[in-house]
């Protein structure tokens, strides 16, 4: 009994502390690789626990190695862009501009009623109050009200008070990620690399990779945060 307590106090603290070394995003939505790593955790810490005959290494060695890997391909994947689409994929976009992609909804094995329940517990009562539907790496749908239906704030609020004309804003596409251009927000966005390139020019910015972060809406709203503009 004293053996069975002190071995599962043992995985447990290891548990504890490999998922701590992984980072705190493991608690929250987890992309795929990490969900793959989970059950496989599971899996290794159960296996000593509920057999007396295994010796507890042979959970506590391929646990380590699984939080290692990782690891190591969270990094790679902020820093490879390949690995990154390999891994986690990239967003969907569900409803672009107010209108459904139905290829896009069928690729991600989503019907119109998924959707419709993500709207309702999302606050929305139907598509038409929507302006974009984004379906995360993670999982998650994130949604973009149209100008229209979102709450006021003081940026739609100019000076003569004219409360009638909401700025329309969409979509934020980030066309650079970490110094490498992004194809598949340039398609979205309906820019060329040659667009980007010549916005670069005009903040007097030499280099792709000197830049940390770019995004553009519908707006033509473009915002750049340069690498040397962060914390590192």
């Amino acid at each position: 009994m004293a053996a069975i307590f002190m071995r599962t106090l043992a995985v447990y603290a290891v548990l504890i502390a490999v998922m701590r070394f992984s980072g705190k995003r493991q608690i929250g939505e987890l992309q795929i690789s990490e969900l793959v790593t989970t059950f496989l955790l599971s899996n290794l810490a159960s296996a000593p626990l509920t057999n007396a005959s295994v010796p507890i290494l042979y959970a506590i060695i391929p646990i380590v190695t699984l939080i290692c890997f990782e690891v190591f391909f969270s990094y790679l994947t902020t820093k490879i862009t390949f690995v990154k689409k390999l891994l986690d994929g990239k967003p969907s976009i569900i409803v672009n501009k107010g209108v459904i992609d139905i290829r896009e909804m069928s690729k991600m094995r989503m019907s119109i009623d998924d959707l419709i329940c993500e709207l309702h517990l999302a606050g929305f009562s139907a598509v038409s109050e929507i302006d974009y539907a984004v379906l995360e790496p993670n999982g998650r749908l994130a949604f973009f009200p149209k100008a229209s239906e979102r709450p006021l704030t003081r940026s739609d609020m100019p000076k003569e008070l004219s409360l009638n004309q909401p700025s329309v804003n969409g979509l934020a596409h980030p066309v650079i990620i970490d110094g490498k251009i992004v194809e598949y927000a340039m398609r979205d966005s309906g820019k060329s690399e040659k667009w980007v390139l010549n916005k670069l020019k005009e903040n007097r910015i030499k280099e792709v990779s000197s830049v940390f972060l770019m995004t553009v809406d519908d707006s033509e709203k473009v915002e750049i945060i340069k690498k040397g503009d962060c914390k590192q």
